[in-house]
């Protein structure tokens, strides 16, 4: 069977959160609690997040058979995601069931336990709206509970053992056949979350410069000056990586941006239109538009004189 994932898996021209609620599941694993979610959430649009490909591709499997047009996911890490993807307070709910606990101190950051973490979900989170956790470890769960706590716009109550669920998954139900427990806790956003100065733009200084006679050269001539070149800001870097041209009139240029812990590997489109050079996000490596990516927008911009 044939599968278009297109419209499931392609990120919106604008964020999450402009047409209606949003319900938010962070490692969706096989998509079995996201079913769950569309099935019962229909007048929301159901967001699913997930760092491995095969899951990605399971979970839209698994949408498309059963006809749910209100499905949406997005490969990549919540961490970056969730900042770029999301209007603020655009979130009606947000979910996470059975995540790695990270266990070792260097993965400290990784862990829903992090504060930081409290804070970013938070700003997506509408009023009222709460995230909720499943775990089968004891401590995540109440270091999760104290991490919301301690950022001082959520309540919380105590952690649920065992509690009865909305809906059970596969894995749930194997584990408690086998007679072990379960820990919920849910924290329920009361205060607007200070929005974080991280990541904002500025202007960068490039140590290159476009060529005075730029308008008499050809396009490889003028994009390989920007070739293994980076820009460093806080909150960003970038890096231009290889150039592909065809035929003169066309490139393609990889780029590399990370902003704070959200990577992204893409490509620009650079073609002729008229005697315009003209430049675009190439949708093949689905980028958000981050600090990072307008930056190389920019540089691309002022060193070759691609408009975008």
């Amino acid at each position: 069977m044939n599968w278009n994932f297109t419209d499931i898996l392609t990120p919106p021209d604008k964020p999450f959160g402009t047409d209606g609620p949003v319900i938010v599941e962070i490692g969706f694993g096989n998509g079995e609690y996201l079913e769950h979610l569309a099935r019962t959430r229909q007048g929301c649009t159901v967001v699913g997040i997930e760092i491995s490909r095969w899951c990605v591709t399971k979970a839209a499997r698994r949408a498309l058979s059963a006809g749910f047009r209100n499905v949406r996911l997005i490969h990549g890490d919540a961490r970056g995601l969730l900042r770029y993807a999301f209007e603020p307070r655009s979130v009606s709910g947000a979910y996470m069931n059975f995540p790695c606990p990270w266990p070792k101190r260097r993965h400290t950051e990784r862990r829903v336990t992090s504060p930081r973490f409290a804070a970013l979900i938070g700003g997506r989170l509408a009023q009222g709206a709460a995230f909720t956790l499943a775990t089968d470890v004891e401590w995540y769960a109440e270091q999760t509970r104290e991490a919301f706590l301690s950022n001082g716009c959520f309540s919380a109550g105590p952690v649920e053992r065992n509690p009865e669920r909305e809906y059970v998954t596969k894995y749930e139900r194997k584990w408690r056949e086998m007679g072990r427990e379960t820990f919920v806790t849910r924290a329920v956003k009361m205060a607007e979350v200070p929005e974080s100065d991280t990541g904002k733009e500025g202007e960068e200084t490039l140590d290159i410069e476009a060529d005075p006679d730029i308008e008499r050269l050809s396009l490889s001539d003028r994009l390989r000056p920007v070739l293994g070149e980076s820009i460093r800001k806080d909150g960003y870097v970038v890096i231009f990586k290889e150039l592909f041209t065809s035929g003169g009139d066309a490139a393609l240029i990889s780029v590399i941006t990370s902003d704070e812990d959200f990577e992204q590997h893409y490509y620009i489109k650079v073609v002729l239109s008229g005697s315009r050079w003209m430049g675009k996000l190439d949708s093949i490596g689905h980028p958000y538009r981050t600090p990072g990516v307008r930056a190389s927008m920019r540089a691309l911009s002022k060193i070759a004189g691609i408009e975008f």
